[in-house]
């Protein structure tokens, strides 16, 4: 579904006018009324607007909108006019709609979801809130933990783990690229007062005392993070709890049968796992960034604090702004400035040094040992790529109308479809495929391709 099939065209028309703030305090007035009452009059809402808009909205002109909404342009000239003439432009523009008491000729207001989402992301991105990453890490815990004494909720577990751990991987990016932001921002500032406001009110009390020094100091992600991968680990390797979560999903219509449920499930379990075990990697980045910022923000006060104050450095300072117009044409006006270059020996090449050659020592074979971490991940990288539902629909697109198919009738074109042939031998042991794998004797060449001989035959329906 396209976003303006859902939503109304001039949805956000209230947030690109002219009055844009304006529209966006109504809107978190709106978003007070229907966090506090259910039922939200028309009346109500409209002394609420005055209540925390009044002299904004009385220096309000709202001609343009009266002129739309076809109203006489005296009809938005008192307090109470205004504010109801901004509920009926909330309203055009799709962000309420107007409803009446069964029987009578009260009006109730009534919120869009998507506008109470909308409204929800102004609120957020206008207040300076603090992440608590510790929280979602013991939630993701107290979830799994909590199917030992009641395994008939281990899908409401798997599935509040997940989205726990979802979170905590983007409030923690988030945390990076907040890091970034400030970077930027001293790099752009000069002023030394400003780099003080920056650093030591601005970052060090929005973002390192609220965010990464809890982040550093509670030790929530090294006490859970082995349990959590404990309790996963096991789950993937249990088919019976794997088998539990998929009919409880099934049952809740979250899952539309049990094949798609088991490989949710699995890629739930395996996306906790990655979440956990690269968690530390990430928590790393984010120190290297912090401590980026820091040697960056002293560095840029120590150079503001100390910056030559002779004819040097306000020659530097000019510089700096010399592409401004105004600067420029004075630098123009008031120095002869020219540039000069020569050619002497060394303008056309560099002379090659020639070097003596010497006997290397031979490198050393080393024995390659397997390392089973290693195979788990491909295998689990695989099994993202190529899923049994992929790999039924490449068997049944061999077989057609077919009951059954032999080697030697199949064509491999690339290598996607080698090992789509290989997984389909692996495949057509399992019981829940729909076809069956004999093996004959001998191998077939394909178009480059050593195959071995095997039958694919489709399962008669019971």
């Amino acid at each position: 579904m396209e976003l303006f099939d859902r939503i109304p065209e001039d949805f956000f028309r209230v947030l690109t006018s002219s009055k844009r703030d304006l529209y966006a305090a109504a809107i978190l007035v709106l978003r007070q009324a229907f966090k506090t009452e259910l039922i939200i009059r028309k009346t109500d809402l409209i002394a609420m607007l005055i209540e925390s808009l009044e002299s904004r909205i009385l220096m309000a002109d709202f001609l343009e909108e009266s002129d739309e909404l076809g109203e006489n342009s005296e009809y938005g000239n008192g307090l109470s006019g205004k504010a109801s003439l901004l509920v009926r432009v909330l309203k055009k523009r799709g962000w309420i709609t107007i409803e009446y008491e069964p029987g009578t000729f009260i009006e109730n207001v009534s919120v869009p979801d998507y506008a109470i989402a909308t409204a929800d992301l102004i609120y957020n991105l206008s207040e300076e809130r603090v992440s608590e990453y510790n929280g979602y890490v013991y939630a993701t815990y107290a979830s799994l933990k909590s199917c030992d004494e009641n395994p008939e909720y281990r899908f409401q577990a798997l599935s509040a783990a997940y989205t726990n751990s979802t979170q905590l991987i983007t409030e923690l990016k988030t945390l990076y690229n907040n890091i970034g932001r400030y970077y930027q921002r001293i790099l752009d500032e000069s002023d030394v007062n400003k780099l003080l406001w920056e650093h030591f009110d601005n970052y060090r009390e929005q973002l390192f005392d609220a965010i990464y020094y809890p982040l550093k100091t509670i030790d929530s992600v090294p006490r859970f993070r082995h349990p959590i991968l404990s309790i996963v680990h096991s789950w993937e390797a249990d088919d019976e709890i794997i088998e539990t979560i998929t009919e409880q999903g099934v049952r809740r219509k979250v899952f539309s049968d049990p094949s798609a449920g088991r490989e949710r499930t699995l890629e739930m379990l395996i996306e906790i796992s990655e979440t956990y075990e690269k968690i530390e990697n990430l928590i790393r980045q984010i120190d290297n960034k912090h401590n980026e910022y820091t040697r960056a923000s002293i560095e840029k006060i120590r150079y503001a604090l100390n910056v030559d104050r002779s004819i040097k450095g306000k020659l530097v300072q000019l510089l700096k702004v010399s592409n401004e117009d105004v600067i420029s044409d004075a630098m123009r006006t008031s120095l002869n400035l020219f540039s000069h270059s020569y050619i002497d020996h060394q303008s056309a090449y560099n002379r090659i040094k020639r070097t003596v050659k010497s006997e290397g020592r031979s490198i050393a074979i080393e024995e390659h040992e397997e390392n089973p971490d290693v195979m788990a991940g491909f295998l689990n990288d695989i099994r993202k790529q190529y899923s049994n539902k992929k790999i039924d629909a490449y068997v049944h697109s061999l077989l057609g109308e077919s009951g059954c198919i032999q080697t030697a009738d199949i064509t491999v074109k690339d290598s996607n479809d080698f090992i789509l042939f290989l997984l389909t031998t692996i495949r057509g042991r399992e019981k829940g495929a729909d076809y069956s794998i004999t093996f004959g004797s001998g191998y077939t060449d394909c178009c480059g391709y050593r195959l071995p001989n095997i039958t694919i035959t489709r399962k008669e329906k019971q």
